[in-house]
C-alpha cells in the first residue's frame, strides 16, 4: 500500500516509478516518486507534461524538503523548506 505526503492541493505520492499529474497554481505538473535516495530521502522529480522538461527535484529531509528548480537563470536551490514553499516556488498560491 502507498503513503501519501498531503499539503493543501499538493499530494506526494509514494508509489514508485508511477507519474501522477498535480495542479500548483495554474499549471498542471507531472510529479514521479523516484524511491529513496542514497540517503535514504524519499525523492520526487517533477515535469511539465505539455512540453516536457525538467521542473525540479524535490527531496523529503528530517528538516523539511530540498527543492532543486530549474530557472532561466539556472538552478535555484531552496533547502529545509516546507511543502507550501515549495508549491510558492513553483508559482502557486
Amino acid at each position: 500500500m502507498s503513503q501519501v505526503q498531503q499539503s493543501q492541493s499538493v499530494t506526494l505520492s509514494t508509489r514508485a516509478m508511477v507519474p501522477s499529474m498535480q495542479r500548483v497554481g495554474d499549471r498542471q505538473i507531472e510529479v514521479t516518486y523516484l524511491g529513496n535516495n542514497t540517503h535514504g530521502q524519499p525523492t520526487w522529480v517533477l515535469w511539465n507534461p505539455s512540453e516536457p522538461y525538467l521542473i525540479g527535484l524535490l527531496v523529503q529531509g528530517k528538516l523539511g524538503f530540498t527543492f532543486e528548480q530549474r530557472t532561466d537563470q539556472g538552478v535555484m536551490l531552496h533547502e529545509n523548506i516546507s511543502l507550501q514553499r515549495v508549491q510558492r516556488a513553483l508559482g502557486g498560491y
